[in-house]
């Protein structure tokens, strides 16, 4: 299986719908398992942390163990007061100074207080499917994703999660399965190793028919990286070994499609009228046209790239492993960027009102 993105640094070197049933539509704790408190420590600083939010009152980081970090401007952390859970968490997502954090053991917790004390929402471990996304449209409409193509929704803040199936929601596709195919030789003949983070999925005779239509979105295999809303009702989602999936009706019913490079995409960002996806060993496509076509650009790194924001002056700066740090800038549609092998692991990164970059991963929290 593809990487996950909560997986990635722990183990570095160094939608909306209600036209349909769900499976569970009251809020779900396991009896086999009784989770524990998150510990305080004193490197909690300096630990693993895979996702950042920027709150009313300031900016919140989680991570392993079930670590949350708060800063007012970035500079000085602390854990917070109560975490109900030492499961990881690999994102979160603020309004206002409500959150919610997502992460292993198919976790969700929330806050009302800005981050500094949490009450448990969903847990179930005998799922095995770590939840690896969230996102609130308002303080009572939110989605998480992750493994195996769950996704849950709330319409009442997290209350009430109801837990689906995105295979469930494919209507359509738009792949040819045929291209797909070829593109996958050509890439195969250019290098083995530079096509996907799992070199077991292909045998030498690549068949398109079994090897697609048994993948990612058929049979539940499709691990959810990244969500995007576009406003709208439109809403993309960036999966793993080159699936995508997007939708025009705010979820009802979702669409598939390939990205043109057939590794896994980590996160997807809006800016202008273009959709750049990120992630496997530096790849980064460029959609103007909603996933109909993506361009892949020229990426002067090979490091895979996990996290991403906007600048002031709307650039968009990516980073990533290896210390990658990479800027696309919408004018010129040029990338530039570093990278340093020896160096630490980025997965998150925000720039603040005063210009200051926020940079989370596996060496904790980096202010500059």
């Amino acid at each position: 299986m593809a990487v996950l993105i909560g997986w990635v640094l722990l183990t570095w070197p160094g939608l909306l719908i209600s036209s349909v049933m769900a499976e569970s539509s009251s809020p779900q704790i396991s009896d086999l398992y009784e989770p524990r408190p998150a510990a305080r420590l004193p490197r909690a600083t300096q630990s693993v942390l895979l996702g950042l939010a920027q709150t009313d009152s300031g900016l919140v980081a989680v991570g392993e163990r079930g670590h949350v970090l708060l800063s007012p401007e970035g500079r000085a952390w602390q854990q917070a007061d109560f975490v109900p859970v030492q499961a990881t968490l690999t994102s979160v997502a603020a309004i206002g100074d409500r959150l919610w954090a997502v992460g292993h053991d198919t976790t969700i917790i929330h806050s009302r207080d800005g981050g500094q004390t949490w009450a448990l929402q969903y847990f179930d471990p005998d799922l095995e499917m770590p939840l690896l996304g969230v996102h609130f449209f308002d303080r009572h409409n939110g989605l998480a994703i992750g493994a195996y193509g769950i996704y849950l929704v709330t319409e009442d803040g997290g209350v009430h999660w109801a837990k689906y199936d995105l295979a469930d929601r494919v209507t359509s596709e738009a792949i040819d399965w045929e291209a797909a195919a070829e593109l996958i030789d050509d890439f195969m003949d250019d290098g083995f190793d530079d096509l996907i983070d799992d070199d077991d999925w292909f045998d030498d005779e690549f068949d398109a028919e079994l090897d697609f239509d048994r993948g990612c979105y058929e049979f539940m295999e499709c691990h959810l990286n990244a969500f995007l809303d576009l406003g709208d009702g439109r809403f993309m989602i960036a999966a793993e070994r080159g699936y995508g999936f997007r939708s025009v009706d705010g979820g009802e019913t979702w669409e598939s499609f390939r990205f043109t490079y057939p590794g896994s995409m980590f996160g997807l960002v809006e800016v202008g009228n273009s959709i750049l996806a990120y992630g496997l060993r530096g790849h980064v496509q460029r959609s103007n046209d909603f996933g109909d076509g993506w361009e892949i650009l020229d990426s002067p790194i090979e490091s895979s790239l996990l996290g991403a924001t906007i600048d002031p002056d709307g650039r968009v700066f990516i980073v990533g492993a290896s210390a990658a740090r990479l800027t696309y800038d919408p004018v010129t549609s040029q990338l530039s960027a570093t990278e340093d092998r020896l160096g630490s692991a980025y997965s998150g990164v925000l720039i603040t009102a005063d210009g200051r970059r926020i940079l989370i991963g596996a060496e904790g929290v980096k202010y500059e």
